[in-house]
């Protein structure tokens, strides 16, 4: 037990070093040794956990990536009578989990917008065409295209350019869906 809370505190030490870095240096110019030295590990603590620093990248976005897809999924079965609230709350379970993983969702939009954004869009797209066969009557492929972009344009903007709290990105977010509902009926 001990030493699992030790992997884990060493894992973590790692993961804020080299969030630490990206604010300050691209990606292709911090070393391993960087990371830890400011995370006060050693090169071999390093790599009991990870490959190489691209490694610990896609560790990090990997896991903040299927923490959101886990909010993906469909809460009706039936599409056709979901009702406002259930269409809210789906809109709320993404953003709360982009809120839960805020901080690090930050540094990477930061530091490697271009990666991060294009992953996230992915992943969106990914788990709503899936989340859309569990259901009855599913939307458009295309809505689900639009949906995702807008959904990871609007986390880019909220996170980059907002001081929006999670409710207010929530209410935000549901009015501009909402708008676009009126003006596609």
């Amino acid at each position: 037990m001990k030493q699992d809370l030790r992997f884990q505190k060493t894992e973590l030490a790692l993961q804020k070093a080299f969030l630490d870095l990206l604010q300050t240096k691209d990606i292709a110019k911090i070393s391993v040794k960087e990371i830890c030295a400011v995370a006060q590990v050693s090169r071999n603590a390093f790599y009991q956990h990870y490959e190489t620093k691209e490694h610990l990248y896609e560790n990090m976005l990997k896991e903040i990536l299927l923490a959101i897809e886990d909010a993906c999924k469909p809460l009706a079965k039936d599409l056709a009578s979901i009702s406002t609230a259930e269409r809210r709350l789906f809109l709320d379970n993404i953003l709360r989990a982009v809120e839960d993983h805020r901080f690090v969702i930050y540094q990477l939009l930061t530091s490697q917008p271009a990666i991060f954004s294009a992953a996230f869009q992915e992943m969106l797209l990914s788990a709503n065409l899936q989340g859309s066969k569990e259901v009855i009557a599913p939307p458009h492929t295309s809505y689900i295209h639009v949906f995702s972009g807008g959904v990871a344009a609007f986390v880019n903007y909220w996170l980059l350019e907002t001081s929006f709290t999670l409710e207010e990105a929530q209410e935000t977010l549901f009015s501009i869906l909402g708008q676009m509902m009126v003006v596609s009926d």
